[in-house]
C-alpha cells in the first residue's frame, strides 16, 4: 500500500512538474505536445493522483502519521522528479520495474 501511494504521488508531482513554465524541461516531442495542448487536464490527473496517494496512505496509515508520512513522501519524491527530470533519467520501463520489485518486497 506505501508503494502504490508513493507511486501515485511521483505521477501526480511529475504531471505537475511538466506543466511547469518555470522549469527547464527536456522531454520528449511527443509529452511536449500533450503537456502543451493538455495542461488543465495535466493539473487535475496531476491533483487526482496526489489526492489518491494521500488518502491511501491516511487509510494505512492514520490520519496524522498518514499526513506526515505523506508530506515526507512529497519531499522525497520532490527533490527526485527535480533532480533528475532535467537530464531526463526517468525510464518508465525501469521506474515501474523498480515499483514492482518493492511492491513483492513489501507484501513479502
Amino acid at each position: 500500500m506505501i508503494t502504490v501511494s508513493i507511486l501515485l504521488t511521483f505521477l501526480g508531482f511529475e504531471f505537475f512538474y511538466q506543466c511547469s513554465e518555470k522549469a527547464i524541461l527536456s522531454r520528449p516531442a511527443l509529452l511536449n505536445n500533450w503537456f502543451l495542448a493538455n495542461e488543465k487536464l495535466a493539473k487535475i490527473i496531476g491533483s487526482a493522483l496526489l489526492i489518491l496517494g494521500l488518502i491511501l496512505i491516511v487509510v494505512y496509515l492514520g490520519i496524522g502519521s498518514g499526513i506526515f508520512a505523506f508530506l515526507c513522501v512529497l519531499m522525497m519524491v520532490g527533490s527526485l522528479v527535480v533532480l533528475l527530470s532535467p537530464i531526463w533519467k526517468l525510464n518508465i520501463s525501469w521506474l515501474f520495474a523498480g515499483f514492482g520489485l518493492l511492491f513483492l518486497i513489501e507484501i513479502i
